[in-house]
């Protein structure tokens, strides 16, 4: 569309407009043959013709400048994102089919911004949490391999370790992966909530007294529910494996079990700081750490409450940082009951 010129919705909109106008001079023209009309008539009908041409094409200038500009700038905001500008926005507002194209497209390149955001988090935080582990196994096979290590079987038993943390990694980030796309199968089956969680707990005491932290359940009746009983005790192991990592020593962990609600309610409460205020629900995105030496060996790279919280939803739950009633950290999970 030229500045002065009429654009193209314009034109079209003239010459539809004069589309109607041809047809009702046919008109006037076969009624004046068949003396409907007069001469006179007809030729004041006719002159009558000429400022309404006029008309129209002022009207399919006036009506189709607006639409014409708006459809411009979604096109440009088009282009600027298939040229990778994931900040370009249309800015159109319309109350009509046009308006609400205009604001689909504003959101659907808002979602493709947080998705290009979370990839960009995701390969930063891999390379940085294999950074560290296959930086220390070069070191060891090195001192191996040049006969200066002071121990080689405690060097072989650190880099059993970093191949274990490396392998956990890979399978976390392949349960997230399948988790998020949805192509994780849940088996659900009449579950006892209060046996899993003892079973968690027993599974990580072990790491829970090398570190100086006490386990203890807080249950009154049994709980039953209906839940894929291997992931769901993933979410209690995860929860409770991180509030062990992030008790001072010689703290508690404890798991609460209750119905509330006509839901069950599994609540992991700590004795650490609690998580960071500035955090909010993001400790359950992906590769959200509140410790800044981020080192897969100390944790899941980020990926526990994550897989926690998919988990949960799978099951149509809910996961969040609970009240300040405790203090430390506190988890909760609701299950339908």
């Amino acid at each position: 569309m030229t500045r002065l010129g009429m654009n193209r919705l314009g034109r079209r909109f003239m010459w539809a407009s004069m589309g109607v106008l041809a047809v009702a001079v046919i008109m006037i023209v076969i009624a004046a043959q068949q003396m409907f009309i007069n001469d006179q008539d007809l030729g004041f009908l006719l002159w009558i013709l000429i400022p309404a041409t006029a008309a129209a094409a002022i009207v399919a200038w006036l009506l189709s400048a607006p639409i014409a500009r708006d459809a411009k700038r979604l096109s440009d905001a088009a282009s600027r994102v298939a040229g990778g500008d994931l900040r370009a926005r249309s800015g159109v507002v319309r109350a009509d089919e046009l308006g609400d194209a205009a604001t689909e497209f504003d959101r659907m390149v808002v979602r493709l911004e947080s998705v290009e955001k979370e990839r960009t988090l995701m390969l930063s935080s891999i390379s940085h949490d294999l950074r560290t582990p296959l930086a220390a196994l070069r070191a060891s096979v090195e001192a191996i391999r040049d006969g200066v290590a002071p121990d080689p079987d405690a060097s072989l038993k650190g880099m059993e370790h970093q191949v274990q943390a490396l392998a956990a990694l890979v399978d976390d980030l392949g349960l997230h992966t399948r988790l998020a796309s949805g192509t994780m199968p849940m088996r659900p089956t009449r579950v006892d909530l209060t046996e899993l969680a003892d079973e968690a707990v027993e599974t990580l005491r072990p790491l829970a007294t090398a570190g100086g932290v006490r386990l203890a359940i807080v249950a009154g009746d049994r709980i039953s529910i209906t839940a894929d009983p291997v992931q769901l005790g993933r979410v209690v192991r995860n929860l409770i494996e991180n509030a062990v990592r992030h008790s001072p020593a010689d703290g508690t962990v404890t798991v609460e079990l209750e119905v509330s609600g006509g839901e069950a309610v599994v609540r992991v409460v700590d004795e650490g700081e609690g998580f960071p205020p500035e955090l909010g629900d993001r400790v359950f995105d992906a590769f959200t750490r509140g410790d800044p030496a981020r080192d897969v060996r100390t944790g899941t790279a980020g990926l526990g409450l994550a897989i926690a919280a998919a988990v949960v939803d799978a099951h149509g739950g809910d996961i969040a940082i609970a009240g300040s009633d405790h203090d430390g950290g506190v988890v909760e999970v609701r299950l339908p009951a």
